[in-house]
């Protein structure tokens, strides 16, 4: 896979990037690799961080992918976009923002608590969600983060540093048994297993996070796509009603 075309739309707009070493085209043609954007992440950092980018060519490289999210005729595009935006979450924001990139930018920031944020709120929020999930049938265990083993079924662990917040998991039923061990081992046929096992992880995960979303709770879901199909759950504050 070579350097997508429409990458150069922002290059163009651009005199950083223009002189910096471009984005090099994928070897393998399989379509990016973590290499890919691991890179595409170098430049958006050495791009927010370049005191000469002014808010005028800050405005022209958000305009273009604005444009561009709006298209999803390739499918790396958005996660391509993403990356570049990442680092920018923190920085002013120009006059006329679009809004594509205005709502990106905002879930994107959301990933960090705000300034000042009590951080001793964490696990008393994680209680309520789990409350809420005992409630409605999926029990959860609120654990340290990190702690293994991990236990069965929805998880949610609290952590105190960046990124702070309440993390929500789901660990298969058997993951702690010798049948699982065998099954997920080094064979070469296992990789198939692998990513049934991540498939379902992300869907129960969804799930729950779906329903604390249903009873009020502020969520979301951050993808890593600098190591591939990676998500993390998240939920960010309490119901603003809750039902009791």
């Amino acid at each position: 896979m070579g350097v997508p075309g429409w990458w150069q739309r922002v290059v163009a707009v651009s005199e950083h990037l223009a002189a910096v070493e471009p984005l090099q085209a994928n070897e393998h043609g399989f379509g990016p690799n973590a290499q890919y954007y691991l890179r595409v992440g170098e430049l958006a950092r050495g791009f927010a961080a370049d005191p000469e980018v002014g808010d005028a060519e800050r405005g022209r490289v958000l305009a273009v992918l604005d444009d561009l999210l709006g298209d999803e005729s390739e499918p790396h595009r958005r996660a391509i976009a993403l990356t570049f935006l990442w680092p920018l979450a923190g920085k002013p924001r120009p006059a006329g923002l679009g809004e594509r990139v205005r709502r990106e930018l905002d879930l994107i920031a959301g990933h960090r608590p705000a300034a000042g944020a009590d951080l001793a709120s964490w696990p008393e929020l994680a209680e309520l969600a789990r409350a809420e999930l005992d409630r409605c049938g999926l029990p959860a265990t609120v654990v340290p983060p990190g702690a293994r083993p991990a236990p069965t079924g929805v998880v949610l662990s609290v952590s105190a540093e960046e990124p702070a917040g309440v993390f929500l998991e789901w660990n298969p039923l058997d993951s702690g048994s010798e049948r699982y061990q065998v099954l997920t081992g080094a064979r070469a046929g296992d990789m198939y297993l692998r990513f049934y096992v991540d498939d379902v992880r992300g869907l129960f995960a969804r799930a729950a996070l779906d329903v604390l979303a249903a009873a009020g709770f502020k969520t979301e879901v951050r993808y890593d796509f600098l190591y591939g199909r990676s998500r993390v759950c998240r939920v960010l504050g309490p119901p603003a009603l809750p039902f009791d």
